[in-house]
């Protein structure tokens, strides 16, 4: 019986290995650096069924609509990643009727890199992350996920400064 077992072991090895041996594919390549809101919700069907079915409350758009009309937010993220699926639509479809705040997005490889090294200066170690800014100086920084909410975080940020 333990003879059986081990040709049987064997068997399934070689049949494994040699089913992948031809089979290996090149890494796929995910697109980084900036992107508009437009490609990124065109392009890639998880953030625009994001965006579609958010809803912004009446709470966030007064929020929103508190917010000093100078403020960046850079919003590094991967096109890959969960969590950017979920919170990048959220903040694109808040601000959808704030034009005047600036949002630059920023797509990461899986090492958390693109072609500009922004992700390296500002020390990005994981996505989404959002760092807002106003006047050049940065307010504060929201990591993978909010506390409360995007709006709600990025508000309280404000209420320090």
């Amino acid at each position: 019986m333990s003879n059986i077992y081990r040709v049987a072991i064997s068997l399934l090895v070689s049949v494994s290995l040699s089913g992948c041996a031809g089979d290996i594919q090149p890494m796929v390549s995910v697109p980084t650096g900036e992107m508009n809101e437009t490609v990124l919700l065109a392009e890639h069907e998880k953030f625009n069924n994001s965006y579609q079915h958010f809803i912004v409350s009446d709470r966030q758009l007064a929020q929103v609509k508190a917010w000093p009309s100078d403020l960046v937010i850079d919003v590094f993220f991967g096109t890959w990643c969960h969590d950017s699926e979920r919170e990048v639509p959220r903040l694109l479809k808040a601000l959808a009727s704030y034009p005047e705040i600036k949002v630059n997005l920023i797509a990461l490889d899986t090492n958390k890199s693109e072609p500009a090294g922004r992700a390296l200066t500002a020390s990005v170690k994981y996505t989404p992350t959002f760092i807002v800014s106003r006047k050049g100086t940065e307010l504060g920084r929201i990591v993978e996920a909010p506390v409360d909410d995007l709006v709600a975080d990025i508000s309280a940020m404000l209420a320090l400064h």
